[in-house]
């Protein structure tokens, strides 16, 4: 559950996520799947009533809810930015899809990498050279972390 003080045309409310199904605004219960706007790989965004304005909230996987009202995150104050996965990143991501070959857990391997690098190459905190070696670090772990699971398991067996 997620909560913010928002102040919209000069009167305060009180938004609140919960389960990310329902926004309260001052104890108004709003369906979500009524405001969906846009739905992507790694996040949903809705634009809910405020006042007479607009919010928008986005839900992204792996991350903290977010709500933007005038291009502001309402807990930090911080201009926002569009999640936007560079053309890039798909390199990663389609380095990653080679562990859908290993079997179930590979294919966990596969699905975690693979947004990881979405989310990681998509950070507009981190610079662009620390992204990057952070993408090359996690493909090696999840390729490191299948191949020592496979000669384990081959231990085992003989």
């Amino acid at each position: 559950m997620k909560t913010w003080n928002v102040t919209s045309d000069g009167a305060g409310y009180y938004v609140e996520l919960k389960n990310n199904k329902q926004v309260v605004v001052n104890g108004a219960v709003l369906n979500l799947k009524e405001y969906r706007v846009k739905t992507g790989m790694l996040q949903t965004e809705y634009e809910i009533p405020v006042g007479f304005r607009k919010a928008l909230l986005i839900i992204r996987s792996m991350s903290q809810p977010r709500l933007i009202m005038d291009n502001r995150d309402c807990a930090t104050g911080e201009e926002y930015v569009p999640f936007k996965t560079p053309a890039w990143a798909y390199v990663f991501i389609v380095l990653h899809c080679g562990n859908f070959l290993n079997g179930a857990l590979g294919g966990a391997l596969a699905a975690v990498g693979m947004l990881t690098a979405a989310s990681v190459s998509s950070n507009q905190k981190l610079n662009l050279a620390l992204r990057i070696i952070i993408n090359i670090v996690i493909l090696i772990a999840a390729y490191a972390i299948m191949f020592g699971i496979a000669f384990a398991l081959t231990g085992l067996w003989y």
